[in-house]
């Protein structure tokens, strides 16, 4: 399918205008580069490629990828969105929601992409992408749209590919934890640390954790770029069947092609037919300071992660 891409001004008219309307003059303009379109922030930059999915294809601070690309693999790479659970779907996902081009109707400080309807689900992906100074910082929105005849439920889900030998942590929520990665997962005062040091740790076969989280943030470092995703928290209760609302996976050890998934997901949500469903994401990206020491269970690098999304 080729997809149109039409840029033009439009006043607001409700698929964007939650609180856009007091912070446009703090968006940044997109530029657009061989079909992908580029967010950027003094030092670092995100970009986008409508033409796999809408795909967030890198982001990068001082020229160096937080992100995987297709070298590490080649169908895993950079950040994409699916709905969850799973088990609606199965593997692989759906190609007109993760690879296949999205439409691009507007582009004006605010990216809107639209997938095609998936076949089996009968849902349609808006993605809307910006990017905005002081703080610096990427919002992301996604919007679900139920175009199946019938009703069904459904919870927003990213999944962002970074690199090994990094330290993911985030407030631990309710319940339990589970997974093939409860190994490498540690709690301290409330904050779950996962390190896989791929050369130390290995696995074997991909592994993963499913739980609960609290606050609404998650944070990845790797060696000392941090990049911190805050979202809207999700009751234990509204957990989406045998998922949760943060959500890591680490590939099986292949000398460069590992790779860890960072993943978080919204509330699961009844959708009738014609109904939509919207989440926003807030990305931010930071070199910390030298003061910060990089150490699992270090309780000083919480309270700079607070200290940004406050």
């Amino acid at each position: 399918m080729k997809f149109i891409r039409l840029i033009f001004l439009l006043p607001c008219l409700g698929w964007g205008c939650h609180d856009r309307a007091s912070t446009d003059h703090a968006l940044v303009p997109i530029k657009e580069q061989d079909g992908r379109y580029l967010f950027q922030l003094e030092n670092q930059q995100l970009a986008v490629d409508p033409a796999i999915g809408g795909r967030i294809t890198s982001l990068t601070l001082d020229g160096e990828d937080f992100l995987t690309g297709p070298e590490v693999n080649d169908f895993n790479w950079g950040s994409t969105f699916w709905p969850s659970p799973q088990s609606v779907w199965h593997w692989p996902p759906s190609a007109e929601l993760d690879n296949k081009p999205y439409e691009v109707i507007t582009a004006d400080n605010t990216l809107k992409m639209v997938s095609q309807q998936d076949p089996q689900t009968g849902l349609v992906v808006t993605k809307e992408f910006s990017a905005a100074e002081n703080p610096a910082r990427y919002i992301l929105r996604y919007t679900l749209t139920n175009q199946a005849p019938i009703p069904q439920y459904a919870a927003p889900w990213e999944v962002t590919r970074v690199h090994t030998e990094g330290i993911t942590f985030f407030p631990r929520g309710e319940g339990d934890m589970r997974g093939g990665l409860l190994p490498l997962t540690t709690v301290t005062d409330g904050i779950a640390w996962f390190t896989y040091d791929a050369a130390g740790l290995p696995l074997k076969g991909d592994r993963q954790l499913y739980t609960d989280g609290s606050e609404g943030w998650m944070a990845h470092i790797n060696g000392r770029t941090i990049l911190i995703k805050k979202f809207p928290d999700v009751p234990l209760e509204k957990n989406a069947p045998k998922e949760g609302e943060i959500e890591l996976f680490a590939s099986d050890v292949k000398p460069g092609k590992s790779y860890v998934e960072i993943e978080h997901q919204g509330n699961y949500t009844p959708l009738s037919s014609g109904d939509t469903l919207s989440w926003e994401v807030t990305w931010y990206l930071r070199e910390l300071p030298d003061s910060l020491d990089v150490t699992s269970g270090n309780n000083l690098l919480v309270d700079y992660v607070r200290s940004v999304i406050k």
